[in-house]
């Protein structure tokens, strides 16, 4: 009988992972595929920590790696690492990291083994920034990810907020309590040796914030916050921070208190905190003022690159939360405005987007938040409410109506292209200026795919629309089944609109369009009530609240296919 104990990590993948002095055999698919073929035409994918493991293309278009000695325990899926050429996986239940046959015997008092380094295989090694290029000896990725040299090997690190060089991964903002410094005197580094006291063992959480003496509760909704464009548009948000407890807030000496300065610098906008001025970031700052966000001394929010890339990279940089209450600043010192970068709050929300749009989609948010590609404590404030109504759409409400959707984001490309009556669309690059269409990604929903792949057709193109929205959240209307195969009513819950989706003939790279957006809607169909909205279609329109789209199929010149939606008018 086959055996089916767990194996341990190191058993199974050692067993399937190409070696590490041989890595120059392998030739990659792409640059940035993060896929290799070896010599003999095996599939091999580099994965975040593991190595380069053995992989197979199954017919969804996912990639597996193969347990063919373990038949009845299926492998794990690899999912591509955002903007990285590198694969992740989650383990099995039965891959476990150790099995009792290769675990030591230990007492229970024993004190747990310090954890390793990760090193950066050899061939990753040498595609880094050489170290002579800093007087340091750190070395840099082409995203400006930080990495240092040991004797043992090249490690990926990130400065903590203690001013520490500390193990760091690409794919996730944990760290393990594993620092580095610099050995004097040259371009190496090594381990710093571990704390002689006894810390308490930290959860995965806890290791991604910033170490304080006690704990603040974290704010929650209690009553539906809106933000607008008025001056005081930050007051509900401050309100909601503060309703979880509005006893007093944790003052505890956190790091922040190293920002501040005893005389009060000419430049910038600064906070008064015990007797010391704190920079915060730019914002319309008076005696009625309630919240600002305290800038920390080697970092600006202002530009979205900057600001996106320190979310991935290095998040204790981002500003803190600063209430004013009762005439007196205080931080919020373990609660962080931004959980994770704006790409993995869009990604997590939106599902089927692909990578590109859920790129174009990030930069168009963070410069929409302030009306501007320089954000300032009013758009950081919008930035934080539109994530939480993304999280929860039932009980708040969005700052503004465009940020409730990526589809009201849409550029308006019916009247930027000045077409009229009888005449086709171009479609839009997706490198266009602005936000010109959103693509769904095929390999985020194989099994809707697969089955439009089967019989194409216009029906079934407006059928796997209806599935794909759907499962992300939209509510699909019944009205135009039984009149059009190319036409698609849909709405989102709590957001004031209406969206009609046409899937017109794609014909040369445009959209034939032989008549105007809005007269597909026939008289009897303005009276159709639209979902649980129970609104009249009508009352939509007198609003001006239709939002007219067109969709499709398009195969790039790389060979990608996306389903894409514009927005007609």
């Amino acid at each position: 009988m086959p055996d089916t104990r767990p194996k341990t990590v190191s058993t199974v993948l050692r067993s399937i992972t190409w070696p590490a002095d041989r890595l120059h055999m392998l030739n990659p698919l792409g640059s940035d595929s993060g896929l290799f073929t070896s010599p003999d035409g095996k599939l091999y994918a580099h994965v975040e920590n593991e190595g380069h493991i053995l992989v197979q293309r199954q017919g969804d278009g996912r990639y597996q790696v193969p347990f063919d000695f373990m038949p009845t325990l299926p492998g794990p899926f690899l999912n591509k690492s955002e903007r990285q050429p590198t694969w992740t996986f989650e383990r099995p239940d039965w891959l476990t990291n150790d099995s009792e046959a290769d675990r030591p015997h230990t007492t229970a008092d024993a004190p747990r083994p310090p954890e390793a380094p990760v090193f950066l295989n050899p061939w990753d090694a040498a595609q880094l920034s050489p170290a002579e290029n800093t007087p340091d000896g750190i070395r840099h990725d082409k995203h400006r990810k930080t990495y240092v040299d040991t004797v043992d090997g090249t490690v990926m690190v990130r400065k903590n907020a203690a001013d520490e060089y500390q193990q760091a991964f690409a794919t996730t903002t944990y760290s393990p309590d594993i620092y580095f410094e610099q050995i004097p005197g040259t371009k190496i580094w090594r381990r710093k040796a571990p704390e002689t006291d006894p810390v308490p063992e930290r959860s995965q959480q806890d290791r991604r914030r910033l170490p304080t003496d006690t704990e603040e509760p974290i704010p929650g909704p209690s009553k539906p916050p809106h933000l607008d464009d008025a001056p005081h548009q930050t007051q509900t948000l401050t309100e909601r921070l503060l309703s979880a407890n509005p006893q007093a807030i944790n003052l505890s000496y956190g790091l922040w208190r190293n920002w501040g300065k005893r005389i009060q610098p000419q430049l910038g906008q600064h906070i008064e905190i015990d007797e010391l001025y704190y920079r915060i970031v730019q914002q319309t700052l008076n005696s009625d003022s309630r919240l600002a966000y305290l800038q920390h001394p080697l970092f600006s929010p202002a530009l979205y690159d900057a600001f996106e890339y320190m979310l991935r990279d290095n998040p204790s940089l981002q500003p803190k939360w600063a209430i004013k209450r009762n005439d007196r600043w205080i931080v919020l010192d373990r609660r962080f405005p931004f959980e994770m970068p704006i790409t993995q709050y869009i990604s997590r929300t939106f599902r089927y987007l692909s990578d590109q749009s859920v790129s174009f989609l990030a930069r168009a948010i963070f410069n929409q938040a302030n009306r501007s590609e320089i954000i300032t404590a009013h758009g950081l404030a919008v930035l934080n409410q539109t994530f939480s109504y993304w999280t929860d759409r039932s009980f708040l409400q969005p700052p503004r109506r465009e940020l409730a959707d990526p589809l009201l984001m849409l550029r308006d490309l019916f009247s930027e292209q000045g077409r009229g009556h009888g005449t086709s669309l171009a479609i839009p690059s997706v490198l266009g200026e602005g936000l010109q269409r959103l693509d769904l990604d095929p390999g985020r929903f194989p099994h809707h795919w697969n089955a439009y792949a089967k019989a194409p057709a216009i029906s079934s193109l407006r059928l796997l629309f209806s599935h794909v929205l759907e499962d992300d959240g939209y509510v699909i209307s019944s009205t135009f089944e039984p009149h059009s195969e190319d036409v698609l009513l849909f709405h989102r819950e709590t957001i004031d609109a209406v969206f009609v989706l046409n899937l017109p003939d794609i014909i040369g790279g445009r959209l034939k369009r032989p008549i105007a957006p809005g007269l597909t809607l026939t008289s009897a169909m303005l009276q159709t009530r639209i979902g649980q909205q129970q609104h009249p279609l009508a009352s939509y329109m007198d609003a001006n609240k239709i939002v007219y789209l067109l969709g499709g199929v398009q195969t790039d010149a790389l060979g990608q296919t996306t389903l894409f939606i514009i927005r007609e008018r």
